[in-house]
């Protein structure tokens, strides 16, 4: 059977009937509600003959899955990955069900449609198409059904980290059918300056002012992002510095004893978070300027890396081809948003790029939605994709 034969074993039916199914599934993050979407996908993989596994952790109450259709021989194994959380819902603000898929068109609306229980689904129903048409590649497909995406959980790390791992990936992440090679990073760093509390009558000589040097610092971080936001990138939009939060003061007259600032700082692939703490923390040591009684700490909170697969890779080389073939011409697109590819490309190593079906742009918004020939579109291309590559005998 060649590879034609196989995706005739895509269902389209079957990925629209399973997408309705997972948006009548809550999962909204927080609270943090897979359970039950973890054990509809296990279950029925399962009841298709698929191998699969629950996974309790890093949450024991909220289960991940992994999936295979096990290869042969000694061939390459693919992963795909679509998260199962959504973002809440102000459900005030549609003008359709939320869970409950609604057709309109070629449009499909409902909680997740987009981000992402169409790629959910589309993955799920690759996964039976392999198994159904009976064919023993080389290579292994391999599904994960993470959780946590949402709130940068450590969902897709830990099945990583626990072994889940393989040559190539793919995260199904909404590109609208164009590939995503490279996603801007971004660090946090909280700033803290403190200095006596005083009445507001005292003058500058007789008590220094922590609001002073914050703004000051505020001023710092301004000048940073006129400076950053001068580098460009061939996918990429520019880096970025901004406060995009602060806290300061007790009373109304008298002097901020403290300031709490949060610092947001958008980076490219060659640029390190040690270094943007080290900048900030000079910025911070000239906005205070030796004013007696005042200092000031630089605290990293968190990190998102930024991350790159080369254009010339044999994925998206591969990706190229079936996007080709499908009748389309490849767009190779730099992601404004993060996601779990940073997992497979730093902590990992594996080349992995994002590609999806719909516009990221309808995603955290009332009446989110997905192209239906969007979602098929992608869905075949994808899995032609991993059938090309699972058909190798290595990994050149």
């Amino acid at each position: 059977m060649d590879k034609r034969d196989i995706l005739k074993h895509l269902s389209e039916e079957l990925i629209l009937d399973l997408t309705a199914k997972l948006i009548s599934i809550p999962t909204v993050n927080p609270p943090g509600q897979e359970g039950d979407c973890a054990r509809f996908i296990h279950d029925t993989l399962t009841g298709w003959g698929i191998e699969a596994e629950l996974v309790h952790a890093p949450e024991p109450e909220r289960p991940q899955v992994v999936a295979w259709v096990r290869g042969s021989g000694a061939g390459p194994t693919f992963i795909l990955n679509a998260h199962m959380d959504t973002v809440p819902a102000d459900e005030a603000r549609w003008t359709r069900p939320v869970f409950e898929a609604t057709r309109e068109g070629d449009l499909l609306y409902g909680l997740g449609s987009c981000d992402m229980k169409g790629s959910l689904a589309s993955i799920m129903a690759m996964l039976k198409a392999l198994h159904d048409s009976g064919v023993a590649l080389p290579g292994t497909l391999m599904a994960q059904f993470p959780m946590g995406e949402e709130t940068d959980e450590p969902g897709t790390k830990t099945l990583l980290a626990r072994g889940y791992v393989g040559d190539m990936a793919i995260t199904m992440e909404p590109t609208d059918g164009r590939i995503g090679p490279a996603t801007r990073g971004a660090c946090w760093y909280r700033v803290g300056i403190e200095g006596p509390s005083a009445h507001c009558g005292l003058s500058a000589a007789e008590a220094p002012d922590v609001m002073h040097v914050a703004q000051r610092f505020m001023a710092e971080v301004e000048a940073l992002h006129d400076e950053v936001s001068g580098q460009t990138h061939h996918l990429l939009d520019s880096p970025a510095a901004r406060v995009t939060q602060c806290h300061a003061g007790e009373t109304h007259n008298s002097r901020a004893r403290r300031a709490e600032l949060l610092v947001d700082r958008r980076m490219l692939p060659h640029e390190r978070v040690e270094a943007v703490g080290a900048d900030l923390r000079a910025r911070l040591r000239r906005a205070i300027g030796g004013r007696e009684g005042i200092s000031g700490t630089v605290e990293f909170v968190d990190l998102n890396e930024a991350t790159e697969t080369p254009l010339d890779s044999d994925l998206v080389r591969v990706l190229s081809d079936n996007i080709r073939d499908a009748g389309a011409e490849p767009e190779v697109w730099g992601p404004p948003y993060g996601s779990d590819m940073r997992n497979f490309v730093v902590d990992r190593g594996i080349p992995c790029v994002n590609f999806g079906a719909g516009d990221f742009r309808r995603c955290h918004q009332p009446d989110e939605c997905v192209p239906v020939s969007g979602l098929c579109h992608v869905a075949r291309v994808t899995f032609g994709t991993v059938l090309d590559v699972i058909s190798c005998s290595a990994v050149e």
